[in-house]
This record gives C-alpha cells, sequence and structure tokens, in this order.
C-alpha cells in the first residue's frame, strides 16, 4: 500500500509539472497582453525580417511595451507598438530593430528624442526608423571579406612558396637586422654631435634674441619704409592703368600717336628712310658702311666677342636651382606653401628669393588717438586699436648667405619682415636642420621655426618641424614634402621634350 502510494504521488507530481509546462509554452507563445491604458504609436520600416508581434519595445534598455501589430502598406512595414501611459516620445525620436546576440530575438529600440521637440500624441508616426543589417547581408559581407582574405593568402603563398620564397623571405630579415644595427651604430656615434647641435642651436637663439632686442626699431623702421615703397609700387601700378585705359578709349598723347594719320604718315616717312640707310650700308657707302664691310672692322669685332665670351663664361658658373614644397600645420589643418628660386655666384655663396603663401595672411594693426572732454573740463585721450587681418595673403623672401663648411649663416627678409636663419647639413648633404626667426614685432615674441628635411632622392625630400614655437597661441608642428630641381635637373627636362614640327 506504501508503495502504491508512493507511485501515485509521483504520477501526481508529474502530471501538474506538465500542466504548468503546457501553461507556460502557451504564455510565451501568446507574448503579453495590451492593457486598456497603452496607447499606440506607429513606425514604418523597409524591412521587418524576424520581427514578430508582441516582440518587447525599450528604451534606454529598459521595457516600455510590445508590438501590437505588424503589416504591410504601401510597399513599406507598417508596425503598431502599444507603449505605456507614463513613457513620452518626442517627434525627433529614433526607432530601431535590435537582435540579441547573433541569432537572438529581434525587437524595437526607442530613442525618446530631445525636449525641445513636441511630444507624439496616439497612432502618430515615429518618422526616424532604422531597419538595422539583416543576418542574410552580414553573412553575404563576411564571405566576401572571406574570399578576399583567401585570394591575399593564396597570393603570398604563391610569392614565398617554395625553397626560393622560403630562401628570399630569410634574405629579407637578414637585410632588416644588419640594417637595424647599422642604424643604431649610426645613431650612436652621432649622438654626441646631434647635442652639440642642440646646444648650439639654444646659444644661437639666445644670441638672435638679444640683437632682435636691441635693434627692435631698426628692424621696424625698415619694414615701415619697406611698406611705404610697396604702396608707391602700388600706386605706379594704378597710374600706368589709367594711362593703358585712356589710350584703350583713344585720350591722351599714346592714343594720339596709335591713331593720328599725320603721326601715321611720319612714321611712314621715317620707315623709308630707315631703308635707304639700310641700302647705303648694304652698298658700303658711308662711315657705317665701310665699318661693317671692311676686314678690319671684322677682325676688331672678333676680338670684341671673344672678349665678350670670355665674361660670359664666367657667368656660366653660376648654380641655379628652384624649390618648390607645402607644409602641413597640424594644429590649424592649413597648407602653406614654398616656391624659392636660389643663384649661387659661388660655391659657398647664395641669394634665393621666395614667394610664400600663408594662410593665415597677414594682420595689420592701427592706433589712432582721440581726444575728448565733458563740460568743458579737462580734455582726455584714449588710444583706439584696430586690426585687420587679410586671409590667405601672399607673403615674400630675399635672403642672401654664405656657407662654412656644414653651417650656413643667412639673412634679410623673411616672409615679408627682417630676419636670420641658420642651416646645418649633415651625411653628404642627405639631411638638412634649420632655424629661423624673424617678425620681430614689440609686442608680440619673435617667430621662430625650427625643422629638418631629408633627401630620400635626388629631387624630393621630407620636411618637419615646429613653426612658431615662441608663441602659445600661434605654434604648430608641421610635415611636408618637396620637389629639388638644379639648372641642370632643367636643362635635361627642357632638352627631353619634344618640340612641334612644321607643316
Amino acid at each position: 500500500m506504501g508503495r502504491y502510494s508512493l507511485e501515485v504521488k509521483v504520477g501526481i507530481f508529474v502530471f501538474i509539472s506538465l500542466l504548468v509546462l503546457a501553461y507556460m509554452t502557451t504564455q510565451v507563445t501568446r507574448g503579453k497582453f495590451v492593457s486598456g491604458d497603452m496607447y499606440p504609436l506607429v513606425i514604418y520600416f523597409d524591412n521587418v525580417t524576424g520581427l514578430k508581434k508582441n516582440a518587447p519595445v525599450e528604451i534606454a534598455g529598459i521595457e516600455v511595451g510590445l508590438v501590437k501589430d505588424i503589416g504591410l502598406e504601401n510597399g513599406r512595414a507598417r508596425v503598431v507598438l502599444a507603449l505605456r501611459p507614463d513613457v513620452k516620445v518626442h517627434a525627433d525620436a529614433v526607432a530601431k530593430i535590435r537582435t540579441r546576440g547573433v541569432l537572438g530575438d529581434k525587437f524595437v529600440e526607442i530613442t525618446s528624442g530631445s525636449a525641445s521637440y513636441p511630444l507624439l500624441k496616439e497612432k502618430e508616426v515615429i518618422a526616424r526608423s532604422d531597419s538595422g543589417a539583416d543576418l542574410g547581408e552580414l553573412m553575404q559581407k563576411v564571405g566576401s571579406i572571406a574570399d578576399d582574405i583567401g585570394r591575399i593568402t593564396r597570393s603570398v603563398s604563391n610569392v614565398l612558396g617554395g625553397p626560393e620564397g622560403e630562401q628570399d623571405l630569410r634574405l629579407l630579415i637578414t637585410n632588416l637586422k644588419e640594417m637595424s644595427i647599422e642604424l643604431d651604430k649610426m645613431v650612436q656615434s652621432n649622438l654626441q654631435s646631434v647635442n652639440k647641435i642642440v646646444a648650439n642651436l639654444r646659444e644661437f637663439s639666445e644670441d638672435i634674441k638679444d640683437i632682435s632686442g636691441g635693434n627692435k626699431k631698426e628692424i621696424n623702421r625698415i619694414v615701415r619704409n619697406f611698406d611705404v615703397a610697396i604702396l608707391e609700387l602700388k600706386e605706379s601700378m594704378l597710374k600706368m592703368n589709367e594711362l593703358l585705359e585712356k589710350a584703350n578709349n583713344g585720350q591722351g598723347p599714346l592714343a594720339k600717336l596709335v591713331s593720328d594719320k599725320e603721326m601715321g604718315e611720319g612714321l611712314k616717312q621715317t620707315i623709308s628712310s630707315l631703308k635707304t640707310v639700310a641700302k647705303n650700308i648694304e652698298e658700303g657707302k658711308g662711315t657705317l658702311g665701310k665699318l661693317i664691310n671692311e676686314d678690319t672692322t671684322a677682325k676688331n669685332l672678333d676680338k670684341t666677342l671673344e672678349g665678350l665670351n670670355k665674361y660670359l663664361s664666367k657667368q656660366d658658373k653660376f648654380k641655379t636651382s628652384i624649390d618648390v614644397h607645402s607644409e602641413y600645420l597640424t594644429d590649424t589643418g592649413d597648407t602653406k606653401s614654398y616656391v624659392t628660386l636660389q643663384i649661387k655666384p659661388s660655391v659657398d655663396k647664395f641669394f634665393s628669393l621666395s614667394i610664400i603663401d600663408d594662410p593665415k595672411g597677414e594682420t595689420k594693426e592701427t592706433s589712432t588717438y582721440r581726444r575728448y572732454r565733458t563740460d568743458k573740463g579737462a580734455w582726455h585721450t584714449y588710444k583706439e586699436e584696430e586690426k585687420e587681418t587679410k586671409e590667405d595673403g601672399l607673403k615674400f623672401s630675399l635672403q642672401i648667405g654664405k656657407r662654412f663648411h656644414d653651417f650656413v649663416v643667412r639673412g634679410g627678409i623673411i616672409e615679408s619682415s627682417g630676419g636670420v636663419g641658420l642651416d646645418y647639413y649633415l651625411w653628404d648633404d642627405r639631411v638638412k636642420l634649420f632655424f629661423e626667426a624673424f617678425d620681430f614685432d614689440d609686442e608680440d615674441p619673435a617667430h621662430l621655426k625650427a625643422g629638418g628635411n631629408i633627401y630620400l632622392l635626388r629631387n624630393v625630400y621630407l620636411t618637419a618641424g615646429m613653426d612658431d614655437f615662441a608663441d602659445s597661441e600661434d605654434r604648430s608642428f608641421f610635415v611636408g614634402g618637396g620637389l629639388f630641381f638644379t639648372d641642370e635637373d632643367i636643362k635635361y627636362i627642357l632638352g627631353s621634350t619634344p618640340l612641334p614640327k612644321g607643316q
């Protein structure tokens, strides 16, 4: 009887468990029910694959409602949500279809939006929606990536496969190891020299600062004189334009010279007289005819030309080079470009002219002193300052320099202001370190610039450094590159360019 009672109890327990499991299964299948106080909102999606009715709706990871209905309207999926009455959604809200895990259930995620937009009411539409990535599309992209990786690995296998590829790989690793050892030796052997250069540059910058501090008035006077010269040149160009415009309109003496008939007749007579003189010279008449046609004159002319050739041969020793490079300023994102023409009359001397496209432009300060008084009292004076900045202004540099072994000292006008510079060359001129100081102003610190160039090829180099590092507001790192051509390169390019043939 006891055994029978135990079997009955176990049977009853199993039966009750099956009933509970069946009930839970039906509840999961049905999902949650929509209560009467929930309010509906509508969303339109392009694709709702995997999204089911009664799927949860979440805001910030918290369940706030469920999917009430899913239908098709005008080729798009129309999804009706049922949200709790305490959940407020603004008009700029975004609805997205999310997945729990890689193969999990789909649900709708909503961002409630910002308070500056109005609240959505019942049955209104959430305008912004995102269907999310479809699993099939994702797997297709993964398969495409796998195919690309397979092609790359096959290419690498073809290159490195076999005894020859293995031997080449070993040789490459050996060369890299030897190169790193040689590079370490080179750095260690030149470490003392680099420290010495840095110390010299520091001393030189201090000397430049002392010089600029004691000569600010003279430098400012030179800059003012240069500004006056530019204004006078501008006025001359304006007058020239006015003269040409008058001539084009038939006004002024130049227009009269071109259009007057009497002037034209006089010009014809002059040409006729020149023809007569040329005929007499050809026949050997007159002093000029004898001078040209006699042998003695030809010999004297040959001697003169020989002396002229000797003079011109000296001028052939002049070396000319053109440098074009750009610098990217990392702090501002601007690009500064340079075009430089350098003429070397000798090995250790040079003159250089540069045109610079500066994105910062030029800033001109104007000070005005004004006086006023109140109620016929004492006069008071105050100062008005006005700054005018010209964006993308062109600047120029005109310098003279001399080389002492590996050092080059230069100076003159740098970026439209007085300045000096120092260069140091390393490793047969393959590396150049430079320092410049210019734009010595009474209020702002001098413009200091330092960096280096690495000449990778004969005509290509990279540059990097720090620009205006004395000014905390305008300082910026820069990187860039450039092209360098000598007169021999230019002759080669011009000689290699085909000329058009005549018909």
